[in-house]
């Protein structure tokens, strides 16, 4: 924390930065508070770590689950510092009564009011959701900003994202997945967009780096999309290692490959139409190749009827949700959220494919039965043959 207040209730504020003389003075004759609180804190003055205060050991407050570090108090200025070159007017630390809220900077722009949360360490999911609900109840923007060390490149085009990561995800105007980043050692954003997951941690994504000074406001609320990140070549790549790292978990230790067992089916041998990318697919935490496969295991494979409805579709997605053999997302940043919508996006590509027939909003025809290739060379074949054919349908 660099504010609090006094006994008198009036603020006080750790920036400017003053000298450490003229803060052991003031700290001498002085007794901070939490402005949210109203707990006594106290004024942190070292040789290492820039001063700020802190709560004292065994805090309820909200704040004192996080113990601030120099990265998160250095990253949380030099984001002030970033608005304010910019010419807005940033507030450090304001603190809202109406919802107890104390976000780490808020700005009035764009004809809107915004909240920016610099988030380092890993806090309750609830307790995100809860901020970030308390925020919109007020008509205020949260902005979720990942510290930058959380953020791990697996390759060019290629992260590994937690369940907290996830978090930070949100949707720009356009539609547009992205997911932003600040480190304040580098002084770089980072920005991840158009992320597509493929696991429930690896995911493929655009990523990019932004150094402090010429990163924009309007960039972080409403970012671009550049190019198609997610192509054919890394996406077969990606779905044939997580074929095989399943294949070697067991019939024992994994319950979908269990199941593919008990009906006689290989993994390496699934249709090439199972385990492709939809828009929304960030909504569901467990992966394309899995939650699709149900799909098909349940509605398409060896079926005696040639029409299915999204009704049906829907009523054996919640019933595996249920069984929690498929898990769903929290995103509290995501205003649009449906789970339905992978759903209905993924049976709208089968019928781009020309695997179903789109009989009206809710109805498809099966045009022909889906078969299960008989080895690997077989099932190889034709996944190349299904690629080269439809390549620009599914990565359009």
């Amino acid at each position: 924390m660099l504010t609090a207040i006094r006994r008198d209730g009036t603020l006080v504020k750790l920036l400017p930065r003053r000298s450490k003389e003229a803060l052991k003075k003031e700290k001498e004759k002085e007794e901070f508070f939490c402005p949210e609180c109203k707990e006594k804190v106290i004024m942190k003055i070292g040789t290492k770590k820039m001063e700020h205060f802190a709560h004292q050991k065994g805090s309820q407050c909200v704040e004192s689950y996080e113990r601030e570090t120099d990265y998160h108090i250095n990253g949380k200025i030099q984001l002030y510092d970033w608005l304010e070159i910019q010419q807005f007017k940033p507030r450090l630390e304001p603190y809202f009564p109406s919802i107890r809220q104390r976000p780490d900077i808020s700005v009035s722009c764009f004809e809107r009011n915004y909240a920016l949360e610099f988030q380092c360490s890993v806090i309750p999911p609830e307790l995100m959701v809860k901020r970030t609900n308390q925020y919109q109840s007020e008509k205020i923007i949260p902005i979720w900003i990942l510290g930058g060390k959380n953020i791990k490149r697996k390759g060019k085009g290629k992260v590994s994202l937690s369940s907290f990561d996830y978090l930070f995800l949100t949707k720009s105007p356009s539609n547009l997945w992205y997911l932003p980043a600040y480190c304040p050692t580098s002084k770089i954003f980072i920005l991840l967009t158009s992320i597509t997951p493929v696991t429930s941690k690896n995911a493929l994504s655009e990523i990019s780096i932004f150094s402090h000074p010429s990163f924009l406001f309007h960039q972080l609320i409403a970012p671009v999309k550049k190019k198609i990140t997610c192509n054919l070549h890394d996406w077969k790549h990606e779905i044939q290692i997580q074929k095989s790292s399943l294949l070697l978990q067991g019939y024992h230790s994994n319950q979908f490959i269990k199941e593919l067992y008990l009906r006689s089916m290989n993994i390496l041998l699934l249709p090439a139409i199972i385990g492709l990318p939809v828009p929304n697919s960030p909504m569901i935490e467990t992966p394309p190749l899995i939650w699709q496969a149900y799909l098909f295991i349940d509605h398409l494979h060896q079926t005696k009827k040639n029409v299915i409805t999204f009704d049906e579709v829907y009523r054996s997605f919640m019933k595996r949700i249920q069984k929690q053999q498929i898990k769903l997302r929290t995103l509290p940043l995501v205003s649009d959220y449906d789970p339905s919508k992978p759903l209905i996006e993924y049976l709208q590509l089968l019928s781009r494919l020309k695997v179903l027939e789109t009989v009206n909003d809710t109805v498809y025809k099966l045009n022909q039965e889906v078969k299960i290739p008989e080895h690997c060379t077989m099932q190889q074949q034709q996944e190349d043959s299904f690629y080269q054919k439809f390549a620009q349908v599914i990565f359009r």
